[in-house]
């Protein structure tokens, strides 16, 4: 029996209630929507872990990171999200003046699943 989720619209970050609350099925789409999640989680921001999160500010936007460690941090978090088999396409665009990150990469699922993961323009 297929587990199913809170559908978190894509665009907002809000849950949808456009047709009363919206389900969404484990899949690509839901193994998805939850490394948005990891990734969006601050470092200690969890209160009942606070060993999670994606280090953002102590790791991806700091001064003089390297491209290493930013890639490291990023498949850390995705590749430790339940589901996730393996991670592909990879592209990521740091920009230090303005100390954003984007990055675009397909995650495959253990569904065999193919699912596309953007962030953009996160920022410090």
């Amino acid at each position: 029996m297929p587990q199913l989720d809170l559908y978190i619209d894509p665009t907002t970050g809000d849950l949808d209630f456009s047709d009363q609350l919206r389900m969404t099925e484990t899949g690509g789409e839901a193994i998805a929507q939850k490394v948005k999640i990891r990734l969006n989680t601050f470092f200690k921001e969890w209160i009942l872990n606070t060993d999670q999160g994606t280090k953002w500010f102590e790791v991806i936007l700091t001064k003089g990171v390297s491209p290493e460690a930013v890639n490291q941090e990023i498949n850390k978090r995705v590749l430790g999200t339940e589901g996730v088999r393996a991670m592909e396409n990879y592209a990521a665009d740091f920009n230090r003046k303005n100390r954003t990150f984007s990055c675009t990469f397909d995650i495959i699922t253990d569904f065999d699943d193919v699912a596309m993961v953007t962030i953009e323009d996160f920022s410090a």
